[in-house]
């Protein structure tokens, strides 16, 4: 018997039971269940089912740390290919919540839940036939305590899903503290939720290399107050040897907003545009952060689904876009500001710098950025032409 009252709600095609009671926080509650992250529960949905599709059998998954258990349900119940999903919890009471959402959503036969630390039950499946084709960590605050394990469960060819919400951190604003987490420093800069994808990635990079396993990026994303990842792991010392080459730093000019990314540690942090000191971010991954071929598949799968999250669709074909860009982006509010011009339309700024022959796209993570491979003194060019023939 539960200590606490319960309430359903649907979430998706899953109903779920969840603690009736007033909490400041979903973190105070009996046991836990953020309605916020129905994004995030909707992607994985599509990054599931896009995995199917590529390997056409069924897949196991795990989620280490289930809550209601409503990820690993919903997952069971939507997404293709689903074979056996295997859920774990600290707390005795998500157990026995997550066991009673389990037979309520008529699920028992394929899913189930154990009453484990996150990562003793990943360890459990580092072992030949035990490993999993996908991975999913999603906890309050860092993954990186849970990284090695989640390395070590995932079989060759699996997909591993990281969720962070430590933003401050990632952000800049406590930069030791992400620099003892995830290895790297962070740039405070109009850039920093994208800096912040790079050092998650990049720390997914280093630690899987260790295992002689190269990650990917297939799909990634940043979001309400988290970022999102998710990642192919590939066996292999070669391959995680070139993973291992896409890392790098991140130079950043305060005043004039020139940046620079380098595969080695840059001999100087002076400006070259304007002499300035420049800010230095890393090490961190400077290569793509989503692969156009995976995310087409899942803006695909998004045809037709109802109960998505409708921001979901456009986050997917703007990481698709983005994709084959340089790293950073620039604020077009604050360049136009910076030069004295008006406030100028977002997809205005990416056509001029296309017909100027730039590549260019829109950014998910603002509404206001534009990434393109020309340098600021190229865009301001190009903002300065846009006012003079308006």
């Amino acid at each position: 018997m539960l200590p606490f009252p319960t309430r359903r709600v649907r979430e998706g095609k899953a109903i779920i039971l969840i603690p009736d009671v007033e909490v400041d926080e979903p973190t105070k509650a009996p046991v836990f269940y953020n309605p916020r992250m129905k994004m995030n529960r909707d992607s994985a949905i599509l990054a599931v089912s896009a995995l199917h599709r590529r390997y056409g059998r069924p897949l196991t998954l795990c989620e280490p740390m289930c809550g209601t258990g409503v990820r690993g349900i919903r997952l069971a119940l939507e997404a293709e290919g689903v074979g056996e999903v295997v859920m774990g919890d600290l707390n005795p009471l998500a157990v026995e919540l997550a066991e009673r959402n389990i037979n309520l959503n008529g699920v028992s036969n394929h899913v189930r839940v154990r009453l484990l630390e996150a990562n003793l039950l990943l360890s459990l499946h580092d072992r030949p036939y035990g490993r999993f084709d996908y991975v999913d960590v999603d906890p309050f605050g860092s993954p990186i305590p849970f990284i090695d394990s989640a390395i070590r469960s995932c079989r060759d060819g699996g997909l591993l899903a990281l969720t962070a919400t430590d933003m401050p951190p990632l952000c800049g604003l406590y930069p030791e503290v992400c620099l003892r987490r995830y290895g790297g420093l962070p740039l405070r800069t109009d850039y920093c939720h994208e800096v912040a994808l790079r050092l998650l990635a990049g720390s997914l990079v280093r630690e899987a290399a260790r295992h002689d396993v190269a990650a990917t990026p297939l799909f990634s994303y940043a979001a309400d107050h988290y970022i999102r990842l998710y990642a192919l792991l590939e066996e292999g010392a070669r391959k995680a040897d070139k993973r291992l080459g896409e890392l790098g730093y991140l130079l950043h000019c305060p005043n004039c907003l020139h940046r620079a990314a380098s595969h080695e540690y840059p001999s100087s942090r002076i400006c070259p545009r304007c002499g300035s000191k420049m800010m230095l971010g890393g090490p961190l991954w400077l290569g793509s952060l989503s692969d156009p071929d995976f995310c087409s598949e899942m803006l695909h799968l998004t045809r037709g689904r109802i109960g998505l999250d409708s921001r979901l669709p456009r986050i997917i074909r703007l990481s698709m876009e983005e994709a084959e860009l340089p790293p950073t982006f620039y604020h077009i509010d604050v360049v136009c500001s910076r030069l004295g011009l008006s406030s100028l339309p977002t997809e205005l700024v990416v056509s001029a710098l296309r017909e100027a022959g730039y590549r260019a796209s829109r950014t998910h993570i603002h509404g206001r950025g534009v990434k393109t491979e020309a340098s600021i003194t190229e865009l301001e060019e190009v903002l300065r032409g846009i006012e003079y023939e308006r």
